[in-house]
């Protein structure tokens, strides 16, 4: 009898030591499946403006299986070919299973990423798989091509004047790239109580544009001078304050528009570490003549805006409707009075991030 008992003592343990050693060890996660990501797109691609509006790239996957029920996310990335991925650039994130991009696009990415027009960029793009911050992802082939982006500015036009620091030099006045249809504009320095010009081409003074008598260091009505046989145009007067300025010539409409650009700039939204508080806005870091940066955490899915000073809602930068969250066009709010513009879409995973913000060229890029 006390055999028996010795050896159920001896079986309980050894279950109780079982039992407990299965419940210690952590769970296997068993990857069954990688996505299969299809492209239907070519691996050579000559982008235009003619064919912006049309699909470039559409790519589609199959659900990627982890080996246990979970919600995945895909994200797309983007990389210069050789790269490795080793600084991508996640075009989107999503719980779908596809998603595709126009040639205008893929053009405005590939702008971003600093490729230049008219020279072919080698590209990859891949899917990743994610379940969770604790979880592995899993990545899918790689799909490599090429593709020649395309300028989609036209020449620009060009401002010169003692208020400038070339001055009346008209072989080296400041470039005011092309914005929209008619639309020009740069940020300079300005000087105070001198004058200014736009010419058409260097080294000509004419055609040119001055100001009309009514004309102010704010804005005011264009003259044209077609030859240099017509009469010469008043010139525009800067400002009584020297800094630097944003001047914006409508050569269609014959308006001109200049308005200060403060040494700091503030971002401010729900995308922010301190969301709509306009009087604690972060400040970006200026990097030269209207060109400002800030590197901070991002909340994906809100928005935000660019404020002149903080704790003031006006004069701000917001972006066009439809805007993305990697690079795109400034839109300006005067006064609060002007209407309010939407916000600048964070990007799509939350993170950190440098927002690159270019008044000249009015835009934003966030990387």
């Amino acid at each position: 009898m006390k055999k028996i008992i010795i050896l159920l003592i001896a079986l309980i343990g050894l279950f109780t030591f079982q039992s407990c050693e299965e419940f210690e060890t952590e769970p296997v996660i068993k990857y069954k499946g990688v996505s299969n990501l299809m492209v239907a797109g070519s691996t050579s691609m000559l982008l235009s403006e003619e064919t912006a509006g049309e699909t470039a790239l559409s790519l589609s996957w199959s659900t990627a299986d982890f080996g246990y029920y979970a919600a995945i996310n895909y994200a797309v990335q983007l990389a210069a070919a050789g790269t490795s991925f080793a600084d991508p650039l996640e075009l989107t994130t999503t719980s779908n299973l596809s998603y595709s991009l126009t040639g205008g696009e893929l053009n405005d990415v590939l702008i971003m990423l600093e490729n230049d027009p008219d020279v072919p960029a080698s590209m990859e793009l891949r899917l990743k798989a994610f379940v969770s911050d604790n979880t592995d992802p899993q990545y899918s082939s790689v799909f490599a091509f090429q593709a020649v982006p395309y300028s989609v500015k036209l020449p620009p036009i060009y401002l010169l004047g003692d208020a400038t620091d070339p001055g009346w030099d008209n072989l080296n006045a400041l470039p005011a790239p092309y914005m929209s249809p008619g639309v020009y504009g740069l940020v300079a320095h300005l000087k105070a109580n001198a004058w200014l010009k736009f010419i058409k081409n260097l080294g000509a003074w004419a055609p040119m544009w001055g100001a009309d008598a009514e004309g102010t260091s704010t804005g005011g009505n264009l003259v044209y001078r077609p030859t240099e046989s017509d009469t010469d145009p008043a010139s525009i007067p800067s400002s009584d304050v020297e800094g630097d300025y944003r001047i914006v010539a409508d050569i269609i409409n014959l308006t001109y528009e200049v308005y200060p650009i403060p040494d700091v700039v503030y971002l401010v939204g729900g995308a922010t570490t301190i969301a709509w508080d306009a009087a604690n806005a972060l400040a970006f870091t200026k990097d030269g003549v209207g060109k400002y940066s800030l590197t901070t955490d991002l909340i994906a899915g809100e928005g935000m805006k660019i404020l002149a000073a903080q704790g003031q809602w006006a004069p701000q930068w917001g972006a066009p409707d439809g805007a993305s969250s990697v690079f795109g066009k400034l839109v300006y709010r005067s006064t609060e009075a002007d209407p309010d513009p939407p916000q600048i879409p964070a990007p799509t995973v939350s993170g950190t991030y440098t927002i690159e913000v270019d008044f000249t060229e009015n835009t934003y890029k966030i990387k």
